[in-house]
């Protein structure tokens, strides 16, 4: 039973309130919760808050909420995937998985290769997912998705201090703590091309910027195994 709601006005000092039009649909309609059942609110900000249903009706559940928790339950550093996206329930998956496994930033990007361009209804669409990937994994903080760039915006910008800089392609280093510096580092970003890879002018682009190719051996993978992958080696799991 989904136990977890996202509320991203949660007091943090508690008090009576009521959930989001369409959380409050679900828990009553979907979930048939109850007056006295006992639920966990977080804000997507890293704040989580124990509360208790107070009363409920079709359109509105209203709970009193004890004083909220900062529990983000974060990696310890910083990831940011720049991925060619792939479409549909693909996207929806990867979405998913990224949610799950910590990352801090998804941000879709738009490659000479890439098959199609993202659109807003597609971001909104992968917000949801991602709301619904924190309630169930636990997570309270959302992944953030930003607006679609492109190879120039991203893999061109110079990387920060303390930052590094990572895009799968084929004969790049192996993901290796030592060899990649990745122990020093406090931030990561990561870029994933399309299917058929970065053009030689985008490779050219990031290393110029100080970016790092990264092999995944013989095999070729999908967009979303590739993507899982370097995010595993990223966030230090």
């Amino acid at each position: 039973m989904t136990s977890r709601y996202h509320l991203a006005g949660l007091p943090i000092g508690g008090g009576s309130l009521s959930l989001p039009p369409a959380e409050s649909h679900h828990a009553a309609t979907v979930m048939r919760v109850r007056c006295g059942d006992r639920l966990t609110l977080f804000d997507g900000q890293g704040h989580e808050a124990e509360a208790t249903i107070v009363s409920v009706s079709k359109r509105e559940v209203r709970l009193t909420a004890e004083p909220a928790v900062y529990r983000p339950r974060e990696n310890r550093r910083a990831v940011t995937l720049a991925v060619a996206m792939p479409k549909g329930d693909r996207a929806r998956e990867l979405v998913e998985r990224l949610t799950e496994l910590g990352i801090d930033r998804l941000v879709p990007l738009h490659c000479e290769r890439s098959p199609w361009a993202v659109s807003a209804a597609a971001l909104a669409k992968w917000q949801r997912v991602a709301v619904e990937a924190c309630k169930q994994c636990g997570r309270n903080r959302l992944m953030e998705i930003e607006e679609p760039q492109s190879v120039a915006e991203q893999l061109g910008r110079p990387l920060a201090d303390g930052e590094i800089g990572w895009f799968a392609h084929p004969g790049g280093g192996e993901m290796n703590a030592d060899s990649l510096g990745e122990r020093s580092a406090t931030a990561i970003r990561v870029a994933i091309g399309p299917e058929g890879g970065f053009t030689e002018g985008e490779v050219a682009a990031a290393r110029a910027a100080g970016w790092t190719p990264v092999g995944l051996g013989e095999r070729i993978y999908r967009i979303e195994t590739a993507a899982v992958i370097v995010a595993i080696h990223a966030a230090g799991f």
